[in-house]
């Protein structure tokens, strides 16, 4: 990507200061201030825009900060700020060189402030703007002195960021993401903690995602957000980025390294909060064993999980559902964290007989991997707590995968049975025994005819194996 050339130089803006004592120059001073206080109070209607524009390439202060404010506050308006109308008045050249003027913090927040909002329009706006420098500006700025002009810069990067997947990886790739981590590491104010963690989650996340390495930094500073932020907009901005960075094994290590689970686990009980938290704790169940194996290790967390399986929403059960299929799915240790305990198996059993579509399906999931891997015991318990009756009565379905899934179940606990040797008194596998005493061989001979090819070969190989066809 083209962004033109890096090298701005300072501009020369002058204050006449001849002639005039120490005293003198400090009444300026404060009448300088007094004027920009009452210019900031004061509303700018668009027409006035390019005699604004020219004060702004004035190198007077006075005309100089009249025009910045005035051009601030017009492209700070909520509705159609006139941000062409600014380009087009080739304001932004101008704004670039402000930025590098270290002898007036104010002046260089008012110019960031600008660019920052610049950088909030159309990708096509945003783009001239970073051709003439503004990334070189906003990056320099993070070591102002001024957390005002700092913050400005931080929201500005934000903003380029959350255009499109390109600006945000030439961002990472160009400048990295270090300095900004130090920069937002250091301060306490809200504000400027709000916008950090907004801008971190804009260069975190995205479609493609960025490459982990490019990002792996901010983790730590992600996670120290989580657990001493209190500020709402910042916590959901963390927890999303959170939950996009722990789809990998690598960020999954870097999440659990910083010692967010406990945190994660308490934030379930926000409404605003619960869904990325769940999805991030989900991302890490669906890890490798050990990774899955520091969550359980919490022991408040399947009971909290378990308060939210009857939750009025239905995405919130879904990601719960979607959770536990994760840990049923796991070793058999892991499996009796969950169907160790009669009361989470009936709730399980329930969402996959009644639940909307979408939760049924997280819940089925849930059943049948739970008949993957078995000891003699767990398989026994799975005969008798109603999860092979459940599968069963899901061969009724209509919904092809709904029915694939199920089969798989059926299938798994005949194979247990048999490698097993759960039989009964006439020497027949335990299951068949209930599936004929419950019709469920009928129901399968039906499927052996079902249009969809996956549903009929998986009902005729289970014929086929262990009924004799």
């Amino acid at each position: 990507m083209d962004t033109g050339s890096s090298s701005t130089p300072t501009p020369q803006v002058t204050q006449n200061t001849e002639m005039t004592t120490p005293g003198e120059y400090q009444q300026k001073l404060q009448k300088l201030e007094e004027l920009i206080i009452q210019w900031s109070a004061m509303t700018f209607e668009e027409s006035a825009l390019p005699t604004l524009a020219q004060k702004v390439l004035s190198n007077d202060f006075e005309d100089l900060f009249y025009g910045l404010i005035g051009i601030r506050k017009l492209l700070s308006n909520d509705k159609n700020p006139p941000l062409q109308a600014a380009i087009d008045a080739g304001l932004v050249p101008r704004l670039i060189q402000l930025t590098f003027l270290d002898s007036s913090h104010r002046i260089q927040f008012e110019a960031a402030w600008c660019l920052k909002n610049l950088c909030s329009g159309t990708t096509e706006q945003t783009l001239y703007v970073i051709q003439n420098g503004a990334l070189e500006s906003f990056f320099f700025l993070l070591k102002s002195e001024n957390p005002d002009v700092v913050d400005h810069s931080v929201w500005g990067i934000g903003n380029i960021a959350a255009d499109n997947a390109q600006f945000r990886d030439f961002i990472l790739q160009r400048y990295g993401i270090d300095e900004l981590v130090k920069v937002l590491a250091k301060t306490s104010n809200p504000s400027f903690k709000r916008n950090g963690a907004w801008a971190l989650s804009n260069l975190c996340r995205g479609k493609p995602a960025p490459a982990f390495e490019l990002v792996s930094k901010a983790i730590p500073q992600l996670c120290e957000y989580l657990t001493g932020e209190t500020e709402p907009e910042a916590l959901i901005d963390v927890a999303w980025t959170l939950s996009s960075l722990t789809t990998e094994s690598k960020g999954i290590d870097s999440v659990l390294s910083c010692n967010v689970v406990p945190k994660l686990i308490e934030l379930f009980s926000d409404a605003g909060l619960v869904v990325p938290c769940l999805r991030t704790i989900g991302n890490i169940l669906a890890g490798n064993d050990e990774q899955t194996s520091v969550v359980l290790k919490e022991k408040n967390f399947i009971p909290e999980l378990f308060k939210l399986a009857g939750d009025e929403k239905k995405n919130v059960r879904k990601e719960v559902f979607w959770m536990i299929s994760n840990i049923t799915a796991g070793t058999p240790a892991q499996f009796e964290a969950i169907m160790g305990n009669p009361g989470y198996v009936e709730k399980i059993i329930h969402a996959a007989k009644n639940d909307v579509p979408e939760v049924k399906n997280e819940a089925l999931w849930a059943l049948t991997n739970s008949t993957a891997k078995c000891t003699p015991a767990q398989i026994i318990r799975i005969l008798e707590n109603g999860v092979f009756g459940c599968l069963i009565d899901l061969l009724d379905e209509d919904y092809s995968k709904f029915l694939c899934l199920a089969l798989d179940g059926v299938e798994n606990c005949l194979r247990w049975g048999n490698e097993f040797k759960m039989k009964d008194e006439s020497g027949m596998n335990k299951f068949a025994v209930v599936m004929k005493y419950r019709g469920a061989l009928e129901k399968i001979d039906t499927l052996k005819s079902h249009e969809n090819n996956e549903v009929h070969e998986k009902a005729s190989k289970i014929l086929t194996t262990y009924f004799d066809g």
